[in-house]
């Protein structure tokens, strides 16, 4: 008489799952890698929750009224940190603690010190947005989390860096592939443009110049080089293809790096500043051109061909969403530079649907494509096809709601407003196109919901807690991948 194993999953299997990942062992192989990457999951509903309430609040103000943590202008300070250091930080952070030790052939320097800054981060990121919420706020934009919090994110990067660079400095493998390059970009000039902008003392136009040159710094150098590293990783395995061109991809990188860093003074273009405060903004910010069209080349030459792979692997669809997202916002904002583009739409609607193409487009749609790669490739888990399906078209509607709605919105806004018609006389024109935002991000809001639903169903079947009990020769053979 045969027996079958018991491979159901009780209560308490998935309690013991939980706290191997929470666990003080901190040395097991890519303990850091999945605290980052988690935490930016958890951080990542929080911020949609508050933008779908925020949303709400804009065409009924009346939405949790009467309860001063939930004004509108302290959930915004929230939502914006909590999507910058939460959920794009973290889980980009997390895709970085995968990728550097299989680039490198080299174990991360240090797990123990990944895993505890990374929940020092959690801890000092929750205790900023509680702070927020109570009214304690510097009022800058992107800096509005008060001291100690801000300056704790400096250093605590700066450890995370320590980390990084070294397993970098003493890898087995010696040519360095361009998603380590963007890695390093984005970790090395953090503490420089983090520091200027969240300690300075300076008042007026000095200011505001500063002002901008942190926040895009912040955006362009940290996120999208941790963004576009990711999808340098993933998509040539996705796609079982080669790059078209490393050339290209370096051509990209080194155009990055040269110009974003110029680009914050486009949102002062008009203002009291010095004129070649303006003129080096719109240059820079034309010549972003040239990594968008290398990034497009390189990503586009990739993935044509490979229809079939895209219609089976929905990893594979968020990170081609992702890429076009990330050309589309880059070659949206260039023009937004455009000083008569930029007279007539700046303040309008058009920026918030672009930042928005960026963020959710590139910066979502990237880090879900990096996770089901991660338990699909890496983990070899199976997870539910028709609840990833659901979660991919939610949220590429959505994306494309939002973008639209507020796109036409800001077009409307920035012709009306250039024949003359006051801010208060638009007001009513907004109130549908409020509404279209919000249902657009209600429905990334389901997805993301399916999405939580398929990741714990998959990292609590059977395979994965075995997974969880790798030994050291099976260590090495994935960091030899």
């Amino acid at each position: 008489m045969t027996t079958t194993p018991n491979t159901s999953i009780t209560p308490a299997d998935r309690i013991d799952w939980f706290q191997k990942i929470t666990s003080p062992a901190l040395e097991q192989k890519d303990k850091a890698m999945q605290v980052w990457l988690f935490s930016g999951v958890f951080w990542l509903t929080v911020m949609i929750t508050i933008g779908v309430i925020e949303a709400v609040k804009l065409f009924y103000p009346e939405f949790l009224q009467g309860i001063p943590a939930l004004a509108y202008g302290r959930l915004r300070a929230v939502h914006t940190n909590i999507g910058i250091f939460g959920f794009m930080s973290m889980g980009y952070l997390g895709a970085a603690f995968y990728m550097i030790p299989r680039l490198t052939r080299t174990p991360i320097f240090s797990e123990t010190l990944g895993v505890l800054t990374a929940w020092g981060w959690n801890l000092n990121l929750l205790g900023g947005a509680i702070a927020i919420m109570l009214g304690f706020t510097k009022g800058k934009e992107y800096e509005e989390l008060p001291f100690p919090f801000d300056m704790t994110i400096g250093l605590i990067e700066i450890l995370i860096a320590g980390n990084l660079f070294s397993t970098v400095v003493l890898r087995r493998e010696r040519q360095v592939y361009v998603s380590v390059w963007y890695v390093l970009l984005a970790l090395i000039p953090f503490p420089i443009y983090y520091t200027l902008g969240n300690m300075r003392n300076f008042r007026g136009v000095e200011d505001a110049i500063i002002n901008w040159f942190y926040s895009h710094n912040l955006f362009g150098i940290w996120l999208t080089a941790l963004g576009l590293a990711t999808l340098y990783y993933i998509v040539p395995k996705q796609a079982n293809k080669p790059l078209v061109s490393h050339a290209i991809s370096f051509l990209g990188f080194w155009t990055l790096a040269a110009f974003y860093p110029w680009n914050g003074g486009h949102h002062m273009i008009w203002g009291p500043v010095p004129n070649w405060v303006m003129a080096a903004s719109v240059t820079a910010s034309i010549a972003m051109f040239v990594p968008t069209f290398a990034t497009m080349v390189n990503f586009g030459g990739t993935a044509f061909g490979t229809g079939d792979v895209i219609k089976r692997d929905v990893g594979y669809r968020f990170s081609l969403l992702a890429y076009a997202s990330y050309v589309g916002t880059s070659l949206w904002g260039s023009g937004l530079a455009i000083m008569g583009l930029n007279a007539k739409y700046h303040f309008s609607s058009m920026t918030i649907a672009h930042v928005h193409l960026g963020f959710i487009g590139f910066g979502v749609a990237g880090l879900m494509a990096f996770i089901y790669y991660y338990l699909e490739r890496g983990r070899k888990l199976q997870y539910s096809r028709s609840l990833a399906e659901w979660h991919f078209w939610l949220t590429a509607i959505g994306i494309v709601g939002y973008t639209v709605s507020m796109g036409v919105l800001g077009y409307l806004e920035g012709n009306a407003w250039f024949a003359g018609e006051s801010v208060q006389s638009l007001l009513p024109l907004r109130y549908w196109y409020n509404v279209a935002r919000a249902a657009s991000g209600m429905l990334i809001l389901v997805g993301q919901g399916l999405f939580l639903l398929n990741l714990w169903q998959t990292l609590t079947q059977p395979e994965a807690l075995r997974s969880l009990a790798l030994d050291e020769l099976e260590v090495e053979e994935r960091l030899a991948e």
